[in-house]
């Protein structure tokens, strides 16, 4: 299944295997049985038991990528349980071996909050500190809604942020004037979700700068990999940005960021009616290989994933002709659009990512939605790259070439030989590229 033989192009099959918004209380009926039953998750695997099965299943179709946000197994709900992320890792680590794992890191939900409120806004992010052998994940995803109020906040004391402006000179001075504020609020982000998926809870915007700067120190720490996830496109951006160019942040310095693009996340990243509109958010992603103020000299490999996190109620909208490859004018729902996109020859895309935590249903040809499993999903995936003539790539070395994880692990393995008691001179950045 490889991609080196015959085929012109390869990308990386993901699966986002559980999600935090598709749970029993963050849904409430709305009498259309399929619908309630796929917003309250009915469907997701919430065991490790489960899940390990059906991560060997996954990777015997050629699943090389896996996200996880730790669910109770009891409520379902999402947790901050790091005794059942480790359960999954390592069941994923024993039975997948060359498979890449991600963790969620999520502010949403009832039982989330519930351990924010007694141990510390930490207790969200602290599988970013667990070693990878010892129940880790190789990415932690570090930035996705919550952090966005760190922009929120900026943009009210410049007075609005775009595209253009965070790209520039004046965005950078901003930056380094930027001194958070403690005050707590809510976040109301504008997403499209179940009815409380959207809610993010009280926080301030100086405790989400700490614990993203402290997310990033423990992933130096033990020499593993930076991952974004993007949710709406300017503020997204901006956060990212904000996050590479603040003295105190540096996210990337070890030479590589993951960005996963959530097409249809929220209306300020919708998902794009057209191969060109996907580009070109590809294009603004692949530009933060660069600062601002660094010319054209590439500090950073930039990856791209991709995945199409539509909402049930949103399928209908989004069922259209694909305006590129082969079946070019079939209607085609969001997610087999999102893979022919990325099947494009200059689509700079890495990953495709499919899975219950973003679209936990299929859509049939006459634009009607039932419910799905992850399996079924990822064949849908491999259906629409096969029928591009794209490979799904498996081979373990290239994975890790592609992804930046080969660099930062040889990198990691030279300071371990200069420093055999531990102190490691991190950032890698000079060395991993």
């Amino acid at each position: 299944m490889t991609g080196h033989v015959g085929l012109k192009k390869s990308l990386i099959l993901g699966c986002a295997v559980t999600g935090a918004k598709f749970t029993p209380r963050n849904h409430y009926d709305t009498g259309d049985d399929i619908t309630d039953r796929i917003c309250s998750g009915e469907s997701i695997l919430v065991t490790d038991k489960d899940l390990g099965e059906e991560a060997i299943l996954l990777y015997e179709l050629g699943c090389r990528y896996y996200h996880y946000h730790a669910r109770n197994p009891v409520t379902r709900e999402q947790t901050t349980n790091n005794e059942i992320y480790q359960k999954v890792s390592y069941e994923v680590q024993r039975n997948c071996r060359d498979m890449i794992i991600s963790f969620g890191a999520s502010r949403n939900g009832c039982e989330v909050q519930d351990a924010i409120r007694t141990y510390g806004e930490w207790e969200r992010v602290s599988q970013c500190a667990i070693p990878l052998h010892l129940g880790g994940a190789h990415y932690v995803t570090i930035q996705a809604a919550i952090e966005l109020q760190i922009v929120c906040d900026l943009e009210r004391k410049i007075n609005g942020m775009s595209l253009e402006f965070s790209c520039g000179e004046s965005f950078l001075a901003a930056v380094y004037d930027y001194t958070p504020s403690s005050t707590r609020r809510t976040v109301p982000l504008q997403i499209n979700s179940t009815d409380k998926g959207g809610d993010y809870g009280e926080t301030s915007p100086l405790v989400q700068f700490l614990i993203y700067r402290n997310a990033l120190k423990a992933r130096r720490q033990l020499g593993l990999l930076h991952e974004v996830e993007w949710v709406q496109l300017v503020r997204s951006y901006a956060m990212t940005r904000l996050a590479v160019e603040h003295p105190l942040m540096r996210l990337g310095d070890s030479g590589q960021i993951n960005i996963i693009l959530l097409f249809g996340f929220s209306p300020r990243l919708p998902f794009p009616d057209s191969y060109d509109e996907f580009l070109r958010i590809v294009k603004v992603a692949k530009s933060l290989e660069c600062d601002i103020s660094g010319g054209r000299i590439r500090r950073r490999k930039i990856t791209i994933t991709v995945g199409a996190a539509v909402m049930p109620q949103d399928a209908e909208k989004n069922y259209k002709p694909v305006d590129v490859g082969p079946k070019k004018g079939a209607p085609m729902c969001a997610l087999r659009r999102l893979a022919t996109y990325a099947a494009q020859p200059g689509s700079e895309v890495d990953v495709v990512r499919a899975g219950m935590e973003d679209t936990p249903y299929v859509v049939n040809e006459h634009g009607c939605v039932t419910i799905a499993d992850n399996y079924q999903l990822m064949q849908m995936v491999i259906e629409e790259l096969r029928a591009n003539g794209v490979a799904i790539e498996t081979d373990h070395e290239s994975i890790s070439q592609r992804m930046g994880i080969a660099k930062i692990r040889d990198a990691l393995l030279g300071e371990q030989r200069q420093r055999p008691l531990g102190e490691f001179g991190f950032p890698l950045t000079e060395v991993a590229l």
